[in-house]
């Protein structure tokens, strides 16, 4: 059984109802990223029609599925190019133009942020698609607000990619306008995680959460690192939010290659020790965008993630734009259980039984490789914990008035599903009484 969970990202690759149900049967997350959608209710690539079509398969296949937003937040992108991508060739020649227009049909990147013009100087270097593609600025004219750039790193460049220049720091952190009103919607729309770009320091975090209740949700908080300035503040940050996010591609290109993987343990020894949830992410088996299977250096890095003791394990271009969708999950699936057969286990087979997730998520920081079950009525507590590495959520109504016949539910459901056999040793954890809100205040010893 995989302990470690599984994040595939909605794109083009999963409009197909048969592709998005064969995904869902492994993956446990699906993310959305607002800055490849719109909230134009024509619009093919309409946010609320994405979700909705993901909480409605989910739901056909009695499966809970946790949905995760990440906010446009204030990061600088390109524009779109008519034909969605642009090959750019090494030594090639290309202008960036900054302009209010949304699409171009020449061979030129567009951006709307007028505000960055004036921070980029001659021979800057300008990185592109999380540093994959890099450019040289060799002249700027002020009057056409146009770079005149040289390809120092081509490829395949496509639409609404990340846009940064080395050694500046030209997105700004907090909310926009725009990001207040998408909350609003995903409110409405009841995803279960939003996720927060370019955070600096807690308060970024803390301005979203009242946001949020604002709004009347409960909206749970993933904060993405991304910035060095950020790990200066990561153990408050740690404590505002609900959970943390290895954001590499942007980490990376602050702070090099070399300085990554250290960074990436730190972060998630701190977000455990933190009692909170962490997930790696960014190009985990990238090669799989066009190839049916993940080189052994992807292999490897899912491994160390997994080993280092990410509650889950993201893919994003892999599963929104790829070839293989269901493959590359398949992949990572097989890459976790591997991983996870080296980890040091306790004892097989027991099983903790909760009903908020709060007490499923302070187990489950113990990274003891123990199976968690957290049977629960409530259909966004299901969802939630379907995040949290080990726990797999358990529908249960409660409907019985004693905890006798809670626990002989609860064996019956056990053995049908084959999580245990008969004879096993379960630790059972709950609230007394039932039916009561509160804390986790019973604990018992119980042999199916």
């Amino acid at each position: 059984m995989r302990q470690t969970k599984i994040i595939a990202t909605f794109g083009p690759s999963l409009e197909d109802p048969k592709i998005l149900k064969k995904v869902l049967e492994r993956a446990d997350v699906i993310r959305f990223n607002l800055a490849h959608g719109t909230w134009d209710k024509s619009d093919s690539q309409n946010n609320a029609k994405k979700i909705k079509l993901v909480q409605r398969t989910a739901k056909k296949m009695k499966k809970p599925i946790s949905t995760l937003v990440d906010l446009k937040g204030n990061k600088i992108r390109i524009g779109n190019f008519k034909k969605h991508l642009i090959e750019l060739r090494d030594s090639d020649k290309i202008d960036v133009r900054f302009t209010s227009q949304t699409t171009t049909n020449k061979k030129e990147i567009i951006i709307n942020a007028d505000h960055v013009f004036n921070e980029i100087d001659k021979n800057d270097l300008i990185l592109m698609d999380d540093g994959l593609i890099k450019l040289k600025v060799n002249k700027i004219t002020s009057t056409k607000k146009t770079l005149h750039c040289k390809v120092i790193e081509g490829g395949l460049l496509r639409s609404n990619k990340g846009f940064e220049v080395e050694n500046k720091i030209i997105n700004r952190s907090g909310l926009s306008l725009e990001d207040k009103d998408d909350i609003k919607k995903l409110s409405k729309l009841g995803v279960d995680w939003i996720a927060l770009s370019f955070v600096n320091d807690a308060s970024d975090v803390n301005q979203a959460r009242e946001v949020i209740s604002q709004f009347g949700s409960d909206i749970k908080l993933i904060a993405k690192i991304e910035r060095l300035e950020a790990l200066k503040q990561l153990y408050w940050i740690i404590k505002a939010s609900d959970g943390i996010m290895v954001a590499r591609g942007d980490l990376a290109l602050e702070s090099g290659p070399g300085e990554l993987t250290g960074l990436q343990k730190n972060i998630i020894k701190q977000t455990i020790k933190g009692k909170k949830v962490v997930i790696t992410a960014t190009q985990m088996m990238e090669s799989m965008i066009a190839n049916p299977s993940p080189t052994r250096a992807e292999m490897t890095d899912v491994s160390n993630a997994v080993l280092d003791g990410s509650d889950a394990v993201m893919l994003s271009a892999e599963t929104a734009i790829g070839k293989y969708p269901v493959e590359t999950v398949e992949a990572m699936h097989q890459v976790c259980v591997g991983a996870e057969s080296y980890q040091q286990s306790i004892m097989e087979k027991e099983e903790f039984k909760t009903e908020s997730g709060s007490t499923a998520l302070m187990l489950s920081r113990i990274r003891s490789d123990i199976p968690i079950y957290a049977f629960t009525r409530n259909e966004v507590t299901q969802r939630r914990v379907s995040l949290y590495r080990g726990v797999i959520p358990c529908p249960y109504p409660f409907l019985a008035d004693n905890l006798t016949q809670v626990l002989d539910d609860i064996r019956t459901q056990l053995l049908d599903s084959k999580f245990v056999n008969s004879g096993d040793l379960i630790i059972v954890t709950s609230g007394s009484p039932l039916k009561v809100s509160g804390g986790t205040n019973s604990l018992r010893l119980i042999t199916i």
